[in-house]
């Protein structure tokens, strides 16, 4: 299992989403889960992407994974 900022850049990978977009990915394809046994939340998510800004890049609603060198 993958913690979320690994997983939301797995998802990012394949192109930018929303948050939304990204819990949604998540979730279906089971990649993190959280402790109580709950669907991860897109309000989870943009915390997240909040807190790794060295990773994550926000343009509008759109989450892009940032490029590193």
């Amino acid at each position: 299992m993958l913690t979320l900022h690994e997983a939301i850049a797995v998802v990012l990978r394949e192109g930018a989403k929303t948050p939304r977009e990204l819990a949604d990915e998540i979730n279906r394809r089971n990649l993190y889960r959280r402790k109580d046994g709950r669907s991860l939340p897109a309000n989870q998510v943009s915390a997240r992407i909040r807190a790794y800004g060295y990773l994550f890049e926000k343009k509008g609603k759109m989450i892009f994974l940032k490029q590193t060198v």
